[in-house]
């Protein structure tokens, strides 16, 4: 009744009673106290194994990983300013849809990091030639510092945004321009094929004699030779090829060749009746632009040759009689201006819709 209450803590799963410590009336009426025999908790059965530390004691801890170590001036997220700032240039590139793609058809070595980083440079030291010579120009023209200056800033940023755009479209363009240059000369290229295949010639000796002579044509099939001596499967090699290229009448050709060649059928037939419908489409195309072009002329004659000159001898007479302005030499230059416009607008159209191909 003088001891005190008994304790319980739980290890491993397992309950253990530890005793109070015996009071002073305990020990008159000879109750022996953990002082004279401790009580020793019950071990577990399975005692986990002890884990010795191969690290000396010497050896400094282990960094944590990520962490940044002092003085480098990291930020909180782990990624540094200038990981930041390559992440954020890499990304206008991949905005612009099929700049990577452009770039790699092309041969170009550039990433497009390195691309963007050039556009970035040559558009700003040409929006700091602009703004320097408008500035020259406005501050002779007004006279005043701050209007020149606040007209120079726009000048020179709508420099910048204009020739970088100009200069991040223009693999794009490039690609487009090598495309059509591309199925000018591949009917004649796929015809060429045809002739060494007929004669007996195996598919890759046909597709070597075609890999020079046709242009843009030629390095396409080109490509294909390269990667067969590096020794890819001539197949595999097409259809590496075919999924780089952007002209669809090359792609369309050798597809069918490469499921030819799967299939164990006649490539000669089978390549025949692909240029046979790509020769039927150009010969519609070609038609079309027939009838784009007799509205086009039409258009022209009306606008750029009768408007113009009827419209200058009708206003001449009718100020004669009706004093509402004076068609003088100003009128005269604007009217010139208008008429070599148009001519312009209409050469152009006349040129985009042609067709790229030849027969």
């Amino acid at each position: 009744m003088f001891d005190k209450r008994k304790r319980t803590i739980e290890v491993n799963g397992e309950r253990i009673e530890l005793e109070g410590k015996p009071s002073p009336f305990s020990r008159l009426f000879g109750r022996a106290g953990p002082a004279a025999s401790p009580a020793r908790p019950p071990q577990p059965s399975n005692p986990p194994p002890v884990q010795r530390s191969s690290i000396s004691k010497s050896a400094p801890a282990p960094e944590a990983k990520g962490a940044s170590k002092p003085g480098k001036g990291a930020p909180a997220s782990g990624v540094p300013r200038f990981g930041q700032l390559r992440l954020y240039i890499e990304s206008i590139g991949m905005r612009r849809k099929g700049l990577s793609t452009a770039l790699k058809v092309q041969g170009s070595r550039q990433s497009v990091y390195q691309f963007v980083m050039n556009a970035i440079v040559v558009s700003a030291l040409l929006a700091v030639a602009v703004g320097g010579g408008a500035f020259l120009i406005l501050d002779k023209a007004l006279a005043r510092a701050a209007p020149a200056a606040l007209l120079t800033v726009m000048l020179a940023l709508a420099a910048f945004v204009s020739s970088f755009q100009l200069f991040m479209g223009l693999p794009l363009r490039k690609g487009g321009a090598e495309v059509k240059k591309i199925e000018r000369d591949i009917i004649f290229a796929a015809r060429d094929l045809i002739i060494s295949l007929r004669s007996g010639m195996p598919l890759f000796n046909a597709i070597t004699s075609v890999s020079s002579g046709y242009g843009l044509a030629s390095r396409e099939f080109a490509k294909i030779v390269e990667k067969v001596q590096l020794g890819t499967p001539l197949e595999d090699a097409i259809d590496a090829t075919v999924t780089e290229t952007k002209s669809p009448s090359f792609r369309r050709i050798m597809l069918q060749a490469a499921v030819s060649i799967r299939a164990g059928a006649d490539t000669t037939s089978a390549l025949q009746g692909v240029i046979d419908q790509l020769s039927q489409e150009r010969v519609i195309e070609l038609r079309r632009y027939g009838q784009r072009l007799n509205a086009i002329a039409m258009f022209y004659m009306l606008f750029g040759i009768i408007v113009p000159s009827m419209g200058v001898a009708v206003l001449t007479i009718l100020t004669t009689f009706i004093s509402i302005f004076t068609v003088n030499a100003t009128v005269l230059e604007f009217g010139v201006v208008g008429i070599v416009f148009l001519q312009i607008v209409f050469l152009k159209m006349t040129t985009s819709s042609r067709p790229v191909f030849t027969m």
